[in-house]
C-alpha cells in the first residue's frame, strides 16, 4: 500500500505480484455515499482492456482515469453492505487478488475489503477502458489535433442493437450528434473472449450515424460510444447475445 493511501493492483507483472488479504485491511476507511478509490497498475502489461465490475446492494458512481502506474478507479458505494470488485485484463480472466471483496457499513462508516464470503448482490456497475502500450513506436504523429466543441450528454443512442444482438446477423443502432456540436464518434464492441469483428459506422448526414456489428459467439458483450473524449449517455451499454 503506497503512502497516499491508495490500494494497487499489479497487472502483467512476472511473476503475478500477489495482492494480499492484510493489504486490503489496511485500505483507507470512509463511510456510504462517500468516493473510495483503487489503483491498476497496468504500465508494464503492453495494450489491452480494462474490465472493472462492482456488484452490490447499489449500483455505485464508477470512474475510471489514466495515472502514471495505469489507472485509478473511484467508486461511490449508495448503501450498505458486501460488494464484489471484479477486475479483468486483456480478455476474461480475471487479475491475481480477483474478484475482491469490500464491505460498505453505514454506521460508522467503514469500507473494510475482507475474504470471500456470503454476499447479496443486487445490482452491477461497470467501466471498460481500452490500455495501449506506453512508450511504444510507431508513426509519426498527427501533431496539433484540432480543436473541437461538443457535448457528449446530447448525444442520443437508440435501437435494439444497444442491449441484444444475433449471431451472424446485421445488429443496428442509431446515434444522433446532431445536438452535440462537433466531435470524432468512437463505437467498440467487446465480447465475451474478443473484440467484435466487424463494426460499420456511416454517417447519413448532419451528425446522424447508423452502426451495424456482427457478432460470432453467444454471451454478453459491452458496447461503448464515446463522442470525442466523453462517453455518451447510458454508454458502457450491456448487450446480450442468446
Amino acid at each position: 500500500m503506497s503512502s497516499n493511501g491508495y490500494q494497487w493492483v499489479p497487472v502483467g507483472t512476472t511473476p503475478p505480484a500477489p495482492v494480499s488479504t492484510n493489504e486490503y485491511q489496511r485500505c483507507p476507511r470512509c463511510p456510504t455515499g462517500v468516493r473510495s478509490e483503487f489503483v491498476v497498475k497496468t504500465a508494464n502489461a503492453g495494450a489491452g482492456a480494462l474490465s472493472v465490475t462492482i456488484d452490490g446492494p447499489s449500483k455505485v458512481t464508477l470512474d475510471c482515469v489514466e495515472c502514471a502506474e495505469g489507472h485509478r478507479i473511484t467508486y461511490t458505494p449508495m448503501a450498505p453492505g458486501n460488494y464484489l470488485i471484479s477486475i479483468k485484463y486483456g480478455g476474461p480472466h480475471h487479475i491475481v487478488g480477483s474478484p475482491f471483496k469490500a464491505k460498505v457499513t453505514g454506521k460508522g462508516g467503514t469500507v473494510v475489503p475482507a475474504a470471500l464470503g456470503g454476499h447479496s448482490l443486487h445490482e452491477t456497475s461497470s467501466v471498460l477502458v481500452e490500455t495501449v502500450t506506453r512508450g511504444a513506436r510507431g508513426p509519426p504523429g498527427f501533431g496539433t489535433l484540432p480543436k473541437f466543441s461538443s457535448d457528449a450528454s446530447k448525444v442520443v443512442a437508440r435501437g435494439p442493437g444497444l442491449s441484444t444482438a444475433f449471431v451472424g446477423q446485421k445488429n443496428h443502432f442509431t446515434v444522433d450528434c446532431s445536438k452535440a456540436g462537433s466531435n470524432m464518434l468512437m463505437v467498440g464492441v467487446h465480447g465475451p473472449k474478443t473484440p467484435c469483428e466487424e463494426v460499420y459506422v456511416k454517417h447519413v448526414g448532419n451528425r446522424l450515424y447508423n452502426v451495424t456489428y456482427t457478432v460470432k459467439e453467444k454471451g454478453e458483450y459491452v458496447l461503448i460510444l464515446r463522442w470525442g473524449d466523453d462517453s455518451v449517455p447510458g454508454s458502457p451499454f450491456r448487450v446480450t447475445v442468446p
